[in-house]
């Protein structure tokens, strides 16, 4: 590389995610010891050590008292400001937006994540929200992402805080109306099973927005499950019918698909059936499958949102929520720098060296940065001589 190409270092990326935050997020500490970048600081510290306040602040000698700043945090992090807080935080997400994705419309995917909750607030203080047994616990923190899907990107466009007073309608018109006040179009929307009810189906139909979502096979020979017959793939018409939506027919694709033994060697190869739900799109079982699997790509910001994602057990419902959105507010910085500073040049076009900035050595960058900032303790020296 010639050397008037540009230089990422340590500082810079400190300084890009402190400012970032510094232009979104609404916080102040005007005390002599706790200062507001030492807020911002301590708050990236927590998410790129995955620890929390009190391990953060113990293992830097330049910094206030753990309980100082988890002070000012709960004084200005609180239940009643969460949809400002939804603002800021969606604010600095589109920050990292590139114009790019105005230009055309775009394959969407909305999906929720959810963080176990284990503690004994209730419902109504704590804002956690019931669902599927997983971890030990139905009690959850969730948020729903609408993700991007485009070649060489994987950006989070809009997050929501779902509260226990939100329906799945509610959460989906939030979202897709975030993504219009950014200028963004919609292409196709894709949502996995959770989504497929016919208050959703309804919604979609009504905006006549092409999308394609995941039906769960419910029954033992009734319901969905009577579906899944023959030894092909093929198109139909389904009727969905509750007691309180009434009914509703929409076209499915049912695909009969196989396991990926032959390739695992674990288990015995065997036939398997998805189904699809098709609003304003006219695909075969085959392309409807091929399509959704681009959906997965959610799935892998979820994982990657957790390498830079704090860990607390602090009651304080907003405090859970801003540590859960700013992990994807520096997972899109991340993206942002790494479009920017690893780039290869080569006939038709850029591509990306991605193994140059991967996502651990951004969180690397950030907290050698920091420990350099405030001193991280390095050696410790014995209170007494040894006895041996």
């Amino acid at each position: 590389m010639g050397h008037d190409t540009p230089k990422l270092s340590d500082a810079k990326v400190l300084t890009e995610a402190r400012e970032l935050l510094k232009e979104h997020l609404s916080l102040e500490a005007e005390g002599y010891v706790c200062t507001t970048d030492d807020l911002f600081d301590v708050l990236l510290g927590v998410a790129v050590n995955r620890g929390t306040i009190q391990s953060v602040c113990t293992d830097w000698l330049g910094i206030a008292d753990p309980e100082t700043v988890r002070g000012y945090l709960n004084a200005q992090l609180c239940v009643e400001e969460l949809p400002e807080l939804e603002r800021q935080l969606n604010a600095a997400l589109a920050a990292q937006i590139p114009g790019r994705l105005r230009r055309a419309p775009q394959d969407v995917a909305i999906d929720f994540h959810d963080r176990p909750y284990y503690g004994k607030q209730p419902q109504d203080t704590a804002r956690w929200v019931r669902g599927q047994a997983k971890d030990g616990t139905t009690r959850f923190y969730r948020i729903a992402t609408a993700y991007v899907m485009q070649r060489g990107l994987r950006l989070t466009l809009a997050l929501h805080f779902v509260l226990p007073e939100d329906d799945t309608v509610g959460v989906v018109q939030t979202l897709l109306q975030r993504l219009h006040f950014r200028a963004i179009r919609l292409h196709w929307l894709f949502l996995d099973k959770g989504f497929a009810g016919i208050a959703i189906l309804r919604y979609l139909r009504q905006r006549q927005q092409p999308a394609l979502i995941a039906c769960p096979i419910r029954g033992k020979q009734a319901g969905t499950r009577a579906l899944c017959v023959g030894h092909k793939s093929y198109r139909t018409t389904y009727t969905f019918a509750s007691a309180e939506q009434g009914a509703f027919t929409i076209p499915v694709a049912v695909c009969r698909v196989f396991t990926t033994a032959k390739r695992t060697k674990r288990l015995k190869r065997r036939a398997a059936w998805l189904i699809f739900i098709l609003i304003e799109l006219d695909l075969s079982p085959h392309q409807a499958r091929r399509a959704y699997r681009r959906r997965f790509g959610i799935e892998s910001s979820y994982r990657c949102a957790g390498k830079v994602r704090g860990w607390t057990t602090s009651p304080n419902a907003a405090y859970r929520f801003v540590l859960l959105a700013l992990s994807f507010v520096l997972l899109n910085l991340w993206l942002r720098l790494r479009w920017e500073y690893a780039q290869l040049p080569r006939r038709g076009g850029r591509r990306l060296a991605t193994r140059l900035f991967q996502l651990d050595r951004f969180a690397k960058f950030v907290r050698r940065a920091l420990e350099r900032s405030y001193h991280a303790i390095h050696e410790l020296f014995a209170t007494a001589t040894p006895i041996l």
